[in-house]
């Protein structure tokens, strides 16, 4: 760091004073990037791990389903593979390195307002055609077997399930504005592994289970996005609709019930009989579940309950600091006469002063 100078009165000078700002933002940024390459590490030890999983102990047990042989990204899972390893690369080290030189993107709150809407509609959609294609009447949420006829409500579930795969590519451009925005504290190891594990493991459920028991939690996750995005539409609308925004840890909160909701969902079928739904997939929605609860639950800890600790105990230093200064008029020298008018009306002020702060401290 450059050596500080003064002017003649001790302050900094301008030229100093910008020259320390610049290297303290270096600093910081520096900082940010090596925690991106820590993230990157884990997307992509995670997205492998979920390949190779779905690879040996879903593939080689079951039949594909024939009838989404023609369509896009179906015919094999290394072109979904390659592209959540090229998202991961992407926003936690090509992306970043691009931006190193350049200032944050503005004038896209426009179409962050227009994304944004856009994933409500969408996950909306999704949420009606899960919920029509089984779970709002003729599913069962105890043991519910995959039906691979040609049956409308089947097909119709396909569908559905096909097109909550395809959103989670969608999903990437949630990470390429915080690039774009340099906010590279939101690319977190929570976010970036949702996001890169997500399409692979959809590939493999829709392709092999496009229906059933496991596809609640779609149902239930098109949900949650309908209820998250909504936040994100109103944050991205500016100041004016902050004030609304009191709600965002309940957003966290509402993430992890749907966890342990697909949890235990999932868990059932270990004490009771379900010969339809296969073991392996059960247990891969059951334990990426429980890796996002406890990655959520981390995340709401330090956030919310740590932030509140902190900001308590500060006030709390703040307060024993206050009562601990003299009261306003006791440090005004006093020879008056105790018994004198003046005298009795300064004591009668000091008291009072005296009691108000005590009231102050109980009050907080």
């Amino acid at each position: 760091m450059a050596p500080c100078q003064n002017t003649p009165n001790g302050k900094l000078t301008p030229e100093t004073q910008e020259t320390e700002h610049k290297e303290t933002f270096r600093d910081e940024e520096k900082e940010k990037l090596s925690t991106l390459r820590r993230t990157t590490k884990f997307g992509v030890g995670v997205t492998l791990f979920n390949f190779l999983y779905g690879h040996f102990l879903v593939a080689s047990d079951l039949p594909r389903d024939p009838r989404q042989d023609p369509w896009l990204l179906t015919k094999s899972p290394l072109p979904t593979v390659a592209l959540s390893l090229l998202y991961v690369l992407g926003v936690t080290w090509v992306g970043p390195k691009l931006m190193a030189n350049r200032k944050p993107f503005e004038g896209l709150r426009n179409i962050m307002v227009a994304y944004n809407a856009f994933q409500v509609a969408y996950s909306a959609w999704l949420v009606y055609e899960l919920g029509m294609g089984g779970w709002f009447g003729s599913y069962s949420f105890r043991c519910q077997t995959c039906d691979f006829s040609d049956d409308p409500m089947a097909v119709r579930m396909m569908h559905a399930s096909y097109w909550y795969y395809f959103s989670k590519f969608i999903d990437f451009l949630d990470t390429i504005f915080f690039v774009l925005h340099k906010k590279y504290e939101h690319i977190s190891v929570l976010h970036v592994c949702h996001h890169s594990l997500m399409p692979v493991s959809m590939w493999y459920g829709v392709r092999y289970q496009p229906g059933g028991h496991n596809t609640l939690m779609g149902l239930l996750n098109s949900f949650v996005h309908v209820v998250m995005y909504g936040y994100y539409l109103l944050a991205a609308m500016g100041p004016k609709v902050r004030p609304y925004l009191w709600w965002k840890k309940h957003v966290t909160t509402l993430q992890m019930v749907q966890f342990i909701t697909v949890i235990l969902h999932a868990l059932q079928l270990t004490v009771s009989d379900c010969p339809g739904v296969p073991p392996a997939l059960n247990a891969w929605v059951g334990l990426n579940a429980l890796m996002f609860l406890g990655l959520f639950g981390d995340f709401y800890v330090k956030s919310y309950l740590e932030k509140r600790a902190s900001a308590k105990k500060a006030q709390t230093v703040s307060s024993a600091a206050r009562v601990s200064e003299a009261p306003l008029y006791s440090k005004i020298p006093s020879k008056l006469p105790p018994n004198s008018v003046a005298g009795t009306a300064y004591q009668t002020l000091d008291m009072c002063e005296k009691m108000a702060l005590r009231s102050r401290l109980g009050a907080i």
